[in-house]
């Protein structure tokens, strides 16, 4: 606007004001300003105005405060920022221009979802694994190093030992994400089983028992005969076994899946043999030596016993020499090879009667005399033999044999008191009858010649006879 003044004597003069009308705000352009996604902890952004305009800028949530271009932030933490900016000019303050974007300076975490065992008996593995982020991966085996590999990452012909898978992930910054690794053994030996004790190859028990370890840790499972394989430790008992043939079986597993193997087989023989007398002597005779066989249904060793003795053991054939005059009973049982002892010994009775009566030299026994009565014990004397070395005497009383001895001289004493056949005789009022014989060689021998004689006497009243 110009206003001019003119005075009386013409002198004119002028003024102006000049001034503007700006209706139109300032608007911001961004020229620099980071990727949408960084990796870098700081940030400049630089930036314009539409008309000549001072600024003010806001980071994140703090206030805005006057700035100018570029405007710069350092130390930036991970995750999204947002910055504004607004120009402010004639007509006023134009609108916020607003840049988000992200930081990411760390790498994705990896999860391996799927693996082998620890240990285990296989020598493939498989390994699938995720990253926490949009990734690619990196995987090594053992000492390799790393290469790009799939989500899904398959190993073959493995050897026994250690191994460690190792995978990485690698986000769209190309932040480097942690390591995560698995180690595991692989072992295909199986482990040693050992039956440490079990039955006999052959008994009579209806009862088992097994005891049975490995080589290394491990369970155990067991089967007996056609059963079925169940879990089982050491030791392993059955009972109620039936006769016959059985197979017993255990197998170590170790923490890999690896089996080994042992088995056992026995014979169960709980059935006691039955016994035979085959062949023996009369059931009546005057001999005293007398001779059995016997036998049983199978292989078997044999047990005697005599009278009133213990059994013990004896041949399938078994002799007897110098038995008394009297009857005898005879008892065998048969233990089979599993120890099963015949509780029905077979028996076999027979009687020895006094031996025919011999024509003897008149003579032969001297003293007593025949039918003599005697009060005490007497000297018994007969007639020497020849080359004879020992004598048999044998005393009986009232049919009854109560002393047998074997003096080396023609006479014997008898005594008031003394014991036979684990009894103990006395010299008592009857009939007394007494036979010699002379012995040769060695008196274990039992090699005797023909009878010298017999005589009686008597002690007491009784009157002899026969």
């Amino acid at each position: 606007f110009t206003v001019r003044a003119t005075d009386l004597s013409g002198n004119a003069a002028t003024s102006s004001y000049t001034w503007l009308i700006e209706t139109t705000l300032p608007v911001v352009t961004l020229t620099n300003k980071p990727n949408i996604a960084s990796k870098d902890s700081t940030a400049s952004f630089s930036f314009t105005a539409s008309k000549p305009a001072t600024f003010q800028c806001k980071f994140d949530g703090a206030a805005f405060e006057l700035c100018t271009s570029p405007a710069s932030y350092s130390s930036l933490s991970d995750g999204p920022h947002t910055f504004r900016v607004k120009a402010t000019g004639t007509a006023g303050t134009g609108p916020e221009t607003v840049y988000a974007w992200t930081i990411d300076t760390a790498g994705p975490t990896t999860a391996i979802t799927d693996k082998p065992a620890d240990p285990t008996s296989s020598r493939s593995a498989s390994f699938a694994f995720a990253a926490s982020e949009p990734a690619t991966f990196q995987c090594k085996l053992d000492d390799g190093a790393f290469a790009a590999c799939s989500p899904l990452q398959a190993y073959g012909n493995l050897g026994d030992g250690r191994h460690v898978f190792v995978v990485r992930a690698i986000d769209a910054l190309s932040n480097v994400g942690a390591e995560t690794a698995y180690a595991w053994s692989i072992e295909t030996r199986p482990p040693l089983a050992t039956i440490t004790s079990a039955p006999a190859a052959l008994g009579n028990s209806a009862i088992a028992s097994f005891s049975f370890t490995a080589d290394e840790p491990a369970t155990f499972q067991c089967k007996l005969d056609e059963g079925e394989f169940e879990a089982c430790s050491s030791p392993a008992s059955y009972a109620g076994l039936r006769d016959g043939g059985h197979a017993f079986v255990v197998r170590a597993i170790d923490s890999a899946g690896n089996t080994g193997v042992a088995s056992r087989g026995w014979t169960v023989d709980a059935t006691a043999p039955q016994t035979r007398i085959d062949s023996a002597p009369a059931r009546s005779t005057r001999a005293t030596s007398a001779t059995f066989t016997f036998s049983a249904g199978e292989p078997a060793v044999f047990q005697c016993r005599l009278d009133r003795g213990a059994f013990a053991p004896c041949g399938a054939r078994k002799a007897y020499k110098a038995l008394a005059r009297s009857p005898h009973t005879l008892a065998v049982r048969a233990i089979d090879s599993a120890g099963n002892v015949d509780p029905t010994p077979a028996v076999f009775k027979w009687t020895i009667g006094r031996p025919a009566t011999r024509t003897v030299a008149k003579y032969a026994l001297f003293a007593p005399a025949p039918g003599a009565r005697v009060t005490r014990p007497p000297l018994l004397r007969w007639r020497s033999v020849s080359r004879a070395s020992y004598y048999n005497v044998q005393l009986y009383r009232g049919g009854r044999k109560v002393l047998t001895a074997w003096p080396t001289r023609s006479r014997l004493a008898l005594r008031t008191r003394w014991t036979y056949g684990g009894r103990v005789e006395r010299f008592t009022a009857g009939v007394y009858r007494w036979y010699v014989w002379p012995g040769f060689g060695r008196a274990s021998d039992r090699r005797y010649g023909r009878l010298l004689g017999s005589s009686a006497f008597v002690v007491g009243r009784a009157t002899p006879h026969g």
